[in-house]
């Protein structure tokens, strides 16, 4: 049974029963607001580097969960911070939020003066000025220098539990704003929430933020561009609740297939409400071109649903297996991206078919079928204002296919060109340059980096043991000062070893001294070095901005000499830290990105022998949109724009939503041949006929794509502008590039096989 047969059946079933379709559709959809709910936020480390790798493992199971604990940072400002009185309300402060049940423990310069006072006096208070001064003067330097860094600047440290849930972090954030609020601090005193957690949390809310106002301009944009290229049929503004349908079953599967919501899958809905109003316009426009015919709307609908059900069907075949090849990405935010997309495309697709032709169907019939007896319908499209443009792009699409080595040598040049130069177009990894920079929480915690030195560093985990034991302890010491002095980009280290060495003078020869000194230590500040009596990190201090290369090129250097420079017997080291995964994921987008371009293609040109059995359809197919991959790289290049996790997706992205467009254009060609037209009448009449609604489309799609480019995320309005840039490419190429390579290679086709029917004839007849 061919397509069209089944879809002929399915067009008869949507005729029947279109109301039922529409309430089932209804249904789905509050099961969709159901499964939207169980949405979950992304934004973590895991969104960039898969969980089983070996380097997520090393970053998330040794670093963050020991040594990367959930600590809200509060930094209080003053012309003098050791002010007594500042002291007192830290104190106070203190004591207040260590009650709170999501707080281990509460770290300040108030608690290691109550502390040293303590022993000097027997009083655990703040003391009198001159006291303060004198105590601070006593404290090991480098335990000072963790709470207090300068004379304007201190530190209070917040420690959570390692296993936090999102919910109650963000419940404790807002509970140390509102303490600070109700803390009386001097005048002139500043003071700021800030850290790792309010940073994400932060950046979280502000995803929330961004995907509404981009779905609202979205939706805003889209009526203007209905309005703008569609207002020839009627209902033309249709398209919008029905894609809007389409959005809330998306948002649902995304809940039931526990697919999260990550910076970069923040920008599939514009893109979807695009290809879902794309879906949309074709089959609208069919449903008028039948009706302009003269037939009832009963064989309006089934008349659409055979042809263009199975063109659009093709076409949404090409956009998935572009999006397919996004899976192999070895970023896991590239790879939600696609399945997100992947499911999207599919359900829009369905909507279509399934929503709109069945309200068209409820809307024109009782109009329609009153006039349909024999007599021509009078509707705005086909005899209307879509004409004269349809001329238009048909002498334009007869322009280029009389001039096929012109075209085609040209578009090739500029291809080949832009792939070269995309070769050349840097990555961006900083995950902190992806978000916002006018964010107050990325310019709190940038605030606090610089107040605190920076945090650039790598991190060294070592495992023992015992941690304690003296030989461990002095080489780490030992370790530290030679990488410090050997590499340039190396400014200092601190561990458990320096604090020691710094408090005691020297390290002690015998463990009970050393476990000695770390249990009068806070636990909050050797909970940064040590865990238990076997495990232990030594930070190395970078300097601030590395380039990408000079950073990589450090990592190995300290990997280097960490093969000579040996820990004593029976301990194991491992390198790891943010930077650490940040050259990784430089590495995953370089490699990726290209790998995935290319698989895109195989994999649509594939698709296409299995559907067409045609390799001329699958050439014409594919070839305009390899082309337009090339015009992208040398765009990015030329704008010296920087790939990051998003548009390294550009490559799949674009040959996915391009080949839509060609196969559309090609569908109506073939079909124009099968009616017995040779092949530049057929695209004539293809490029006159369906070349508007594809124009319709793609400015759809465009004004979609361009609602992220308001985006507040760097990386999300990079990806929109190129994004806009790859559909109009993509829309030129069909137009322009297309008709030569079809009608040509059809040509000689028709010409091989007339050659050989004269050759068998001759045959026969000798």
């Amino acid at each position: 049974m061919s397509a069209k047969v089944i879809y002929k059946k399915l067009g008869a079933l949507i005729e029947k029963w279109p109301k039922a379709i529409i309430l089932l559709a209804i249904v789905m959809m509050f099961v969709s607001l159901y499964g939207a709910g169980m949405i979950e936020h992304k934004s973590g480390t895991d969104t960039f580097v898969e969980k089983d790798s070996e380097i997520y493992q090393n970053y998330d199971h040794l670093y963050k969960q020991n040594f990367g604990s959930e600590v809200i940072i509060v930094m209080v400002e003053s012309e003098d911070i050791r002010d007594a009185e500042i002291l007192k309300a830290i104190d106070n402060f203190d004591h207040i939020i260590e009650r709170d049940k999501d707080v281990n423990a509460v770290m300040s310069m108030a608690t290691l003066l109550k502390s040293a006072a303590y022993s000097a006096t027997g009083r655990s208070e703040i003391p009198s000025q001159a006291t303060i001064d004198a105590l601070i003067g006593k404290l090991p330097q480098a335990y000072v220098e963790q709470l207090m860094p300068d004379d304007q600047h201190s530190m209070i440290m917040i420690q959570m539990p390692g296993n936090i849930d999102e919910t109650n972090k963000k419940r404790l954030l807002a509970e140390v704003e509102r303490t600070l609020e109700v803390v009386d601090f001097p005048a002139g005193t500043t003071v700021t929430a800030t850290g790792e957690p309010a940073f994400i949390i932060a950046m979280s809310e502000e995803m929330s933020s961004s995907l509404t106002s981009m779905l609202v301009l979205a939706f805003i944009l889209m009526i203007f561009a209905l309005l703008m290229v569609f207002r020839h049929v009627r209902w033309s503004l249709l398209p919008i609740p029905v894609v809007l349908i389409g959005l809330i079953w998306t948002f649902g599967a995304m809940g039931f297939l526990s697919i999260p919501m990550t910076m970069a899958s923040m920008a599939v809905f514009p893109i979807l409400i695009g290809l879902g109003a794309d879906y949309a316009i074709q089959f609208h426009n069919r449903v008028e071109e039948e009706l302009a015919k003269g037939e009832c709307a009963e064989e309006a609908i089934i008349n659409t649903i055979k042809h263009t059900g199975p063109a659009v069907g093709i076409a949404v075949v090409a956009t998935s297996l572009g999006f397919i090849a996004l899976l192999i990405s070895p970023v896991p935010m590239i790879q939600d991206f696609g399945k997100m997309s992947l499911v999207g495309v599919i359900l829009c697709y369905l909507v279509s078919m399934f929503v709109l032709v069945p309200l068209l169907y409820i809307l024109d019939r009782r109009a329609v079928n009153k006039e349909c007896k024999g007599k021509k319908i009078t509707t705005k499209q086909i005899e209307g204002k879509g004409s004269s443009f349809g001329k238009f792009l048909a002498r334009t699409s007869m322009l280029t296919a009389r001039h096929p080595i012109f075209v085609i040598a040209l578009a090739s040049i500029l291809a080949v060109g832009g792939l070269y130069a995309d070769e050349h177009v840097g990555v961006q990894t900083d995950t902190k340059d992806f978000v916002p920079q006018d964010m107050k929480a990325l310019q709190d915690l940038n605030k606090l980096n610089r107040v605190m030195g920076g945090t650039d560093q790598i991190n060294v985990i070592i495992r023992a043991d015992d941690i304690m034991d003296p030989g461990m302890i002095q080489w780490m010491v030992d370790f530290g000062e030679f990488e410090e002095q050997r590499h340039d980009h190396i400014t200092g280290s601190n561990s458990i070893g320096s604090l020691i060495y710094s408090g005691y003078g020297s390290v002690p020869l015998d463990t009970d001294t050393i476990v000695s000194i770390t249990d009068s230590m806070s636990p909050i500040i050797t909970g940064q070095y040590i865990e238990g009596r076997n495990l232990g990190i030594l930070n190395l201090k970078l300097k601030s901005d590395l380039t990408t290369n000079q950073m990589a090129s450090t990592i190995e250097e300290i990997k280097s000499d960490l093969q000579w420079y040996t820990p004593p017997p029976g301990v194991a080291v491992t390198v790891t830290g943010s930077n650490v995964m940040s050259t990784s994921i430089i590495g995953a987008l370089t490699s990726g990105r290209t790998a995935m371009g290319y698989l895109g293609m195989a994999i649509i040109f594939i698709g296409m022998l299995f559907i067409y059995r045609d390799w001329i359809k699958s050439v014409a197919t594919i070839l305009p949109i390899v082309m337009v991959t090339g015009w992208l790289g040398g765009v990015m290049f030329l704008l010296d724009m920087k790939y990051n996790p998003l548009t390294a997706t550009l490559g799949a992205l674009a040959i996915g939503i391009g080949a839509e467009f060609t196969i559309l254009m090609l569908e109506r060609y073939f079909e124009e041949r099968e009616k017995g037209l040779e092949p530049f009448d057929a695209m004539e009449t293809a490029a006159s006929k369906v070349g508007p609604a594809i124009l319709a489309s793609g400015f759809t799609v465009i004004f979609g794509f361009s609602a992220l480019v308001i985006s507040s995320f760097p990386m999300i309005r990079d990806f929109g502008i190129v994004t806009v840039i790859a559909v109009a490419f993509s829309l030129f190429s069909t137009i322009i590039v297309l008709p030569p390579i079809m009608v040509n290679l059809d040509r000689w086709r028709e010409g091989r096989k007339t050659s050989e029917k004269h050759v068998e004839n001759n045959k026969v007849s000798i």
